[in-house]
């Protein structure tokens, strides 16, 4: 609880006529009580500003809005009311990223990854993650970067906590609708550009711009740890003005890394450092799973951590939940992968299909999203995988079978045989029946998830669970020879 007059001084506003305590400050009429700061702006699906009336009568003590409205509250109108609650939130918390050391992470795939290898590396009691799978444990589902309340409330209870970092999941939707602008990044990491969120974007320069904002907002004493091996990261270059840090698997970098052999448990690698090197087993796959523990090393490195104290911590980095989580039942594995983009499931399959002599992918798109990239999947699925199942993955208000139909025309242009059996858990058990021994089934698309959005509704499904109850269990770390 604070002052209204104090917390609008210090959000960058002027003081109003009349002092009040206020209790919280929220965009959302549902949570709004007595003593509440309600930011009413123009919303995707819906105009807060509607939504006056209800905050008012459920005790809302002063408003921000994007147009005059008749309230007997102190009320503020501004040009553009996302940016201003940002402001009002981090005001209403005392601005608590500016406490800590705060990592943002962007890019198409692996930011949730990086997030946590990030926190790994820095140390868990020390760092607090906010992105997917940690939103996702704290109830809120399909979501990566929430509002910008939520964001400093968490803050807030990070340093509360005694933490000294906070790693952020920067979303392009996120940056853009200003959820992160009074987030005091020091560092930002780049993974990669690849199609994803056209339905919002509309062109990958748009959805590349979005993902500039991290990197235009870091100040010159902030670092960039920017993938030499994605052409995207010299447009970030030229927008920063803070220091870069490059790493590469591929391309030439300050941090580098060579992969020595892999094997269903991981890869051996090699790492090098201005100058040092380390021989290391990373508890990963594929190239891009290198990239994600690069990604995390340089960003452990720009904080300042000893290179010889992150290569020894790389060698326990922790399974994260629904990203290449390995299953196994006698003879045949089962991979369970968050892979939702194009790339994201080439990256899975194409080092699946060095591993094994039979892959089997069972995946679908959502509904409601980028139609684009439906046969672009359905055709790397075809040419990766011996068979392909096509099913349902949170259809929302889409119809499953064209979103199936769209998907298999990419199919068609390949050799593999393909299936489509909608229900999901029927898919899996077909597909693991059809799974010779020594072959793998790889579900892609749900990851850590535990439903299926459907018309609006959330229905429990998983994975995981669905493997489980066909006898698999999780295949245990590499022994050592």
């Amino acid at each position: 609880m604070t002052g209204l007059a104090a917390l609008a001084r210090s959000a960058g506003f002027s003081a109003p006529d009349r002092d009040r305590e206020i209790t919280g400050v929220t965009d959302d009429s549902r949570l709004v009580e007595c003593g509440t700061l309600f930011v009413a702006h123009r919303g995707v699906h819906a105009d807060g500003h509607e939504f006056i009336p209800e905050a008012l009568a459920r005790g809302a003590a002063a408003l921000v809005t994007e147009r005059p409205c008749a309230a007997d509250v102190p009320t503020w109108i501004v040009a553009d009311g996302r940016a201003a609650l940002g402001a009002w939130a981090a005001a209403y918390y005392e601005h608590p990223t500016r406490r800590l050391l705060t990592f943002g992470v962007t890019g198409t795939n692996g930011k949730t990854s990086v997030c946590h290898f990030i926190a790994h590396l820095l140390g868990q009691e020390e760092a607090a993650v906010l992105g997917t799978v940690a939103n996702f444990s704290r109830g809120l589902r399909a979501l990566t970067t929430p509002s910008s309340p939520v964001v400093q409330e968490f803050a807030r209870q990070a340093v509360d906590q005694g933490c000294r970092y906070l790693v952020v999941e920067a979303s392009s939707i996120g940056l853009v609708q200003h959820r992160l602008d009074e987030v005091d990044f020091r560092i930002g990491v780049f993974t990669n550009l690849t199609r994803d969120h056209l339905d919002l974007h509309h062109t990958m320069d748009a959805y590349g711009d979005a993902k500039a904002i991290l990197f235009r907002g870091l100040p010159s004493e902030g670092t960039s740890v920017l993938n030499a091996d994605d052409a995207f990261s010299g447009t970030l270059r030229s927008a920063t003005r803070s220091k870069v840090l490059t790493y590469g698997v591929h391309s030439t970098a300050d941090l580098t890394a060579k992969a020595e052999a892999e094997d269903r448990f991981g890869i051996a690698a090699k790492i090098e450092w201005r100058g040092e090197s380390a021989h290391v087993f990373l508890p990963l796959h594929g190239s891009h799973g290198i990239s994600n523990a690069l990604a995390a090393c340089g960003a452990a490195l720009a904080a300042g951590r000893l290179f010889p104290d992150v290569v020894r911590r790389l060698e326990t980095l922790p399974p994260v939940l629904g990203r290449w989580q390995t299953f196994a039942r006698g003879e045949v594995d089962a991979v369970v992968d968050f892979a939702h983009t194009p790339d994201g499931l080439a990256q899975v399959l194409g080092p699946l299909r060095r591993l094994y002599p039979h892959v089997v992918v069972v995946f679908g798109c959502a509904g409601g999203s980028d139609r684009g990239k439906r046969p672009e999947m359905g055709e790397i699925a075809g040419r990766l995988a011996d068979l392909v199942v096509l099913t349902t993955d949170n259809p929302k208000q889409e119809d499953p079978e064209e979103i199936a139909q769209e998907i298999a025309r990419g199919v068609a242009r390949t050799d593999a045989e393909c299936t489509r059996i909608l229900d999901r858990n029927e898919a899996i058990a077909e597909a693991v029946a059809r799974t010779p021994a020594g072959g793998v089934v790889l579900l892609a698309g749900k990851g850590h998830e535990t439903y299926q959005i459907v018309r609006g509704a959330f229905v429990p499904h998983s994975d995981v669970a669905t493997l489980e109850a066909l006898g698999f269990r999780p295949l245990g770390p590499k022994k050592a020879p």
